[in-house]
């Protein structure tokens, strides 16, 4: 698992992090669906069947939602997260009931700020993909602020 992070200054662009894996269940999928995505083919697996995945699916930010929890249950940012401004995300590919998620990160950014030396921006992407295939289901540039 990663280390937690004591400064942004551990962090270099290119730098690798793997966070492992989180279980996407069937269960939590139809939950999240019912009180925040309602959509026919997230929360009724008849009506999901005959529409255009052919199948249940959890919400893309279920999806979104579930990595962001993991990662923040590793500790990596606990001690230097003050929040974060921006997340582009993109779902390529559908997460279905039972899919196993691995999920990576990249540094592609860290910018110390000019007018508060103790903090600054990291731009990060994730990926998660689906073990059983390898396809990426859920890619996130985000922007953090952190602790120096």
């Amino acid at each position: 698992m990663v280390t937690p992070l004591r400064s942004l200054d551990e962090l270099a662009v290119g730098q690798a992090f793997d966070f492992g894996r989180f279980r996407m269940e069937l269960a939590e999928i139809l939950d999240f669906a019912r009180r925040y995505d309602p959509q026919p083919f997230h929360v009724d697996e008849a009506a999901a069947k005959a529409g255009p995945f052919g199948g249940l699916i959890a919400s893309g930010l279920h999806t979104q939602a579930a990595a962001f929890g993991h990662i923040i249950r590793t500790g990596w940012v606990k001690d230097v997260s003050l929040g974060g401004t921006e997340q582009v995300v993109r779902w390529p590919a559908p997460v279905r009931p039972g899919d196993e998620i691995a999920l990576t990160a990249e540094v592609e950014a860290v910018i110390p700020s000019r007018s508060k030396p103790d903090r600054g921006v990291a731009k990060i992407r994730y990926l998660g993909k689906r073990v059983a295939d390898g396809v990426t289901v859920l890619e996130i540039l985000g922007t953090h602020f952190l602790r120096r």
